[in-house]
């Protein structure tokens, strides 16, 4: 049986590089993982989703060191899987966003030099480097290709609808606790770099925040073509809010 890391590997070699299935399963079975991670550069994330498991089932560092080995490795029966499959009962799409918070904010970290900057200025997709709550749904369920496999191998199965409405609804509460109604205060929030976002790394910031009306319109077109659930967030709250103003004149 394929491990967790074996089957990211299929899938990242499908969707990124462009193989079919038939070549994609050749290469996990014949290949090392060292030879997969020179293709696929999936480690990383792997690592942010297993750190992300373990701080929510309360994993000791070297509960979390071997299951990150054994998800990498495999060892289909070994103590560790037991021991999360355990503790991760009920793991509920609030705590699975949580670790997908945990990937993206490593990814940030991992990402944050000036020639992959550079990279997504002329890309325009300065939006990634913002919080969990601000990138869209569909650059949030993109990562499900590293966290899927996992909880996969521990039983848990993820129900897409429900992380997308329970995703939604993080969404909202973060719009209304910031006070986002407009671009303006998107563009304020940016500003504030590690302040509102503390993720960012501090050579990161200071690239971010004379871009923030860049990063702030790429997020907003980002919600209009693609999370259609968000902008309508947005605009339900900009109805409300003018709706207020009218009352209250």
């Amino acid at each position: 049986m394929a491990t967790p890391y074996q089957n990211v590997a299929k899938a990242a070699l499908i969707n990124w590089n462009g193989l079919s299935e038939e070549e994609a399963n050749s290469k996990i079975q014949t290949e090392s993982v060292q030879e997969l991670e020179s293709q696929i550069y999936a480690m990383g994330s792997m690592k942010y989703a297993v750190a992300g498991i373990a701080s929510q089932i309360g994993l000791s560092e070297e509960e979390t060191t071997n299951f990150f080995k054994a998800v990498i490795n495999g060892l289909e029966n070994a103590e560790i899987f037991e021991i999360v499959r355990e503790r991760i009962q009920g793991f509920t799409e609030e705590q699975q966003l949580e670790v997908l918070s945990t990937i993206h904010d490593g990814w940030v970290a991992d990402n944050s030099s000036e020639k992959t900057f550079i990279k997504k200025v002329n890309r325009q997709q300065l939006r990634q480097y913002a919080p969990l709550d601000l990138i869209g749904w569909n650059e949030v369920r993109s990562d499900l290709l590293f966290l899927k496999p996992i909880l996969e191998s521990v039983n848990v199965q993820i129900n897409e609808e429900a992380l997308s409405q329970a995703y939604h609804k993080r969404v909202a509460n973060y719009i209304e606790t910031m006070g986002i109604n407009s671009q303006d205060d998107l563009t304020a929030l940016v500003k504030q770099g590690r302040y509102y976002y503390p993720a960012l790394p501090q050579e990161l910031e200071a690239r971010l925040i004379p871009m923030s009306e860049f990063v702030s319109s790429q997020i907003i077109q980002n919600w209009n073509t693609k999370d259609q659930e968000t902008a309508q967030i947005i605009s339900t709250r900009q109805q409300k809010t003018a709706n207020n103003g009218l009352n209250q004149n």
